[in-house]
């Protein structure tokens, strides 16, 4: 199984990772050869970039019907073994990777929270209680700064009128 930081960091692509099988002889097992489980000794972590992992999984500790990483020994799934060992070598040869992915975190939270605020004030919450219950984050500030300029729309200001005129409630002021 091969590993990709799918994140959209273009620079981490050229960084796909995997468990290589080391063969009896010390060479390392090339996909095309495919190896029968009697020519691999173990596995050892690599990635395309030519890194190569210290740690090495021997076939005795980790036995398994295939040439392939038995799951302990790939490790994707729990975040461990030569998966968790490439990981380190990402966070060492791409430190901005961190930075990207918070970056796109925080953009998702930011959204969510948003959403939540817009969600408070429908329900009828005035802006100094939702930020009271937000520790006056001041992303809180900046929904209440976009609610502003959105109701300062002309367009809006109709749209309400047109609600309230129907019997739709619209947010506390």
């Amino acid at each position: 199984m091969a590993w990709v930081h799918d994140s959209g960091f273009e620079p981490a692509y050229a960084h796909v990772g995997y468990p290589v099988p080391i063969q009896i002889d010390g060479s390392e097992a090339v996909a095309s050869s495919a190896p029968t489980p009697l020519e691999v000794l173990g596995w050892r972590s690599a990635c395309e970039c030519g890194w190569r992992g210290m740690q090495f999984y021997p076939r005795s500790e980790w036995p398994g019907a295939t040439a392939l990483a038995p799951d302990g020994v790939d490790g994707w799934e729990t975040n461990s073994a030569s998966f968790a060992e490439w990981k380190r070598h990402l966070d060492q040869v791409l430190p901005e990777l961190a930075v990207h992915d918070l970056v796109n975190k925080l953009a998702v939270v930011e959204a969510r929270l948003a959403q939540a605020c817009h969600e408070a004030r429908v329900a009828g919450l005035t802006w100094s209680r939702i930020a009271r219950a937000a520790g006056g984050h001041p992303a809180v500030d900046a929904a209440r700064q976009r609610e502003i300029t959105y109701r300062s729309n002309p367009t809006f200001r109709a749209a309400s009128r047109a609600a309230r005129d129907h019997g739709a409630a619209g947010p506390a002021q």
